[in-house]
């Protein structure tokens, strides 16, 4: 048998299947079909059988510590509850657990898992309009005002400084040797970028800080008939409102559309709560901010980050041009 690190993302996917077997014994489920969605950070299974369509979550990374699993599907829990927002539903296990851990012959250590109902439709990147980004305005700041009485148990990871991951999960590795030749040029641009976000934060009041989703972008909601779907909570973090409209809005930052597409989110986004800016250019400093960590998160992942930072280096050009 190959090891783990030998095997192609084919290989491993077909590995993973097994464990996912594994896991669903856990919830009573005897699946009909499995079939892979996709996998980065995480895999997804689709799960058909005669208890129902869902998804099951395989945590590839282990990024992400128990703790933040559990405020994830607290939250979830507390939406459900409190709200009439349409979101993710987690399934528990067979024994009432939130999730479970499971393993298979040829995959190194125990995955966690995570089942959810299915979500039916189609990410709402798929059909941009200004109508889907007042519909996610609103999402967005429902989410916000719920994220704003939510108490969780423990804080989730908090987004208080540009690198905010733990730095044995990401370590801040794009001032390395190694990087130097690639970097070139570009480390004034880095530089600036981050003596800009770092500024940014220290305008912050820490006691305004709250439970955020923290990855709300278009292909992490899915329009289905008129509904809009939020998932995958997993990046759920303790930061300011801004911040997370900041993340939603940048993936389309630089599209023709934007200008469009932004005044329809905030419409809708101020029917519901008032809208989070405090100073002109605040939403495009975290902009920068989350573009640098990502920057530097892909540096870790990536055995060759260059195909990510000739695209992500121009964009922290513009935000400069435009905010600095």
């Amino acid at each position: 048998m190959k090891s783990w690190e030998e095997l192609t993302n084919t290989g491993r996917f077909r590995r993973l299947r097994h464990l996912a077997l594994n896991a669903l014994e856990q919830y009573s489920i005897s699946p009909n079909r499995i079939s892979l969605v996709g996998g980065f950070t995480n895999v997804i299974f689709r799960i058909d059988s005669q208890s129902g369509r869902f998804a099951l979550r395989i945590d590839l990374q282990q990024e992400h510590s128990d703790s933040d699993v559990d405020v994830e599907l607290a939250w979830l829990s507390h939406l459900a509850r409190t709200t009439d927002l349409d979101v993710a539903r987690f399934v528990s296990a067979a024994d009432e657990s939130p999730y479970v851990f499971a393993g298979a012959p040829g995959v190194p250590g125990e995955r966690r898992c995570v089942l959810f109902e299915w979500i039916p439709g189609r990410p709402l990147f798929d059909r941009l309009s200004e109508n889907g980004y007042e519909r996610l305005g609103r999402l967005s700041a429902g989410l916000i005002e719920s994220g704003r009485d939510f108490a969780p148990s423990v804080r989730p990871m908090a987004w208080d400084k540009v690198f905010y991951w733990p730095v044995e999960v990401d370590p801040i590795v794009v001032f390395e040797p190694r990087f130097a030749s690639l970097l070139g040029d570009r480390r004034t641009i880095l530089e600036s970028s981050l003596r800009l976000a770092t500024e940014a934060f220290s305008q912050f009041d820490p006691a305004n800080a709250q439970v955020v989703h923290g990855d709300l972008h278009p292909w992490n909601v899915h329009s289905y008939y008129g509904r809009l779907i939020a998932l995958d909570f997993e990046d759920v973090m303790w930061a300011h409102p801004v911040q997370d409209v900041a993340i939603t809005l940048s993936y389309l930052r630089d599209e023709p559309e934007y200008p469009d597409l932004k005044a329809a989110f905030v419409q809708g986004f101020e029917s519901v709560s008032p809208w989070p800016e405090t100073y002109q250019g605040q939403l495009g400093h975290f902009m920068a901010a989350r573009q640098l960590m990502m920057v530097n998160y892909v540096a870790n992942l990536e055995p060759d980050p260059t195909e990510y930072w000739d695209y992500m280096f121009p964009r922290l050009k513009r935000y400069l041009a435009t905010w600095g």
